[in-house]
C-alpha cells in the first residue's frame, strides 16, 4: 500500500471558470483527472499546512452545578380545567375576535 505524501496534494482546476474540480493526495490520481479534458483543465500544487492541534478533555459525568430546584413547582403553570396529560389542550388560543373561518 501507498503512502501519501503528508506536505503536498494536488488541486485539479478548470482553466475557463478557474473553479477547483477535485483535490488529489497523488500526482497520478490528477493527471488522470486532467487527461479526460485535457484542453480546460490544469492542476496546482498545494503545501499541506498542519493546524494547531489542541487537546480537549471530556467530564466523564453531566456537571450538576446548573441544576435548578424549583420546590416543585413549574414555570408554566396549568391552566384551571385543562387536563395535564392532554398536551393539546396547553396550546395557544385567539380570541374569538380574532378567528377567521377556512374554507378550503
Amino acid at each position: 500500500m501507498k503512502r501519501y505524501n503528508s506536505e503536498d496534494y494536488y488541486s485539479v482546476i478548470n482553466k475557463n471558470t478557474g473553479i477547483k474540480i477535485v483535490d488529489c493526495a497523488q500526482q497520478e490520481d490528477a493527471l488522470l483527472m486532467v487527461s479526460f479534458d485535457p484542453q480546460n483543465r490544469t492542476i496546482t500544487t498545494n503545501k499541506f499546512l498542519m493546524g494547531q492541534v489542541v487537546d480537549v478533555v471530556m467530564p466523564k459525568a453531566l456537571p450538576t452545578t446548573g441544576i435548578v430546584d424549583l420546590g416543585g413547582k413549574w414555570d408554566d403553570p396549568i391552566p384551571e380545567g385543562i387536563d395535564p396529560w392532554n398536551l393539546r389542550g396547553r396550546g395557544l388560543k385567539l380570541p374569538e375576535s380574532q378567528l377567521e373561518i377556512f374554507n378550503p
